[in-house]
């Protein structure tokens, strides 16, 4: 029974107005499935933060949208955005648990060194100079793999290339990087032994 005070809207005459470009249209439609969408999104996720970003999003995109696509079922495209949304969102945060994890056993083995604190900073500047400075090609792969954390067979229907090629760019990408870090440290690690 939540929904009787929207019986005398319904979706189809909504979708029509929002196309329009109708603000009272989308502010019914808001109303009406936000805390449904909200609730779903938090089934999945069960982080409120990202859930409402997300059901914010979904229904940015629903406005700006709306008057280039056809729009059937307003209900089932909101729950297919989010659902996309929340994947998205889970493979992001999948990926930032590894990284955290990757560096926090750095970390953990390197307790001894006194390591300068802006190290990482710079580290981090070396590096996406250094990734701004690759082939064109061999740098959408190297984001795709290591900031989006697709796998080569994804990077490889994306990319129509071979997994055999991406591998090899990512190979050579990660050699050189590998060189790079290594030089990075070995300067700091000079610097910390020669200070008195």
């Amino acid at each position: 029974m939540k929904n009787d005070k929207y019986a005398s809207h319904s979706d189809t005459s909504l979708v029509a107005r929002l196309r329009e470009g109708d603000l009272e249209a989308f502010n019914i439609l808001y109303n009406k499935y936000w805390s449904v969408l909200l609730d779903e999104s938090y089934k999945r996720l069960e982080d409120l933060a990202s859930c409402e970003e997300i059901v914010q999003d979904v229904f940015i995109h629903l406005w700006e949208q709306c008057s280039n696509r056809d729009i059937h079922n307003v209900e089932a495209y909101l729950f297919t955005c989010m659902k996309y949304k929340v994947f998205e969102t889970y493979k992001k945060n999948k990926r930032r648990n590894v990284l955290v994890e990757e560096n926090k056993q750095l970390y953990q083995s390197q307790e001894a060194v006194n390591v300068d604190p802006y190290g990482d900073k710079d580290l981090k500047s070396l590096i996406e100079q250094w990734v701004s400075q690759l082939p064109q090609k061999r740098q959408e792969i190297f984001k795709m793999r290591y900031l989006d954390g697709l796998t080569t067979k994804e990077i490889s229907d994306l990319t129509k290339t071979s997994q055999n090629t991406v591998q090899n760019h990512l190979g050579v990408s990660i050699q050189k990087l590998k060189r790079l870090v290594i030089q990075h440290f070995l300067t700091i690690l000079a610097i910390l032994f020669n200070y008195k």
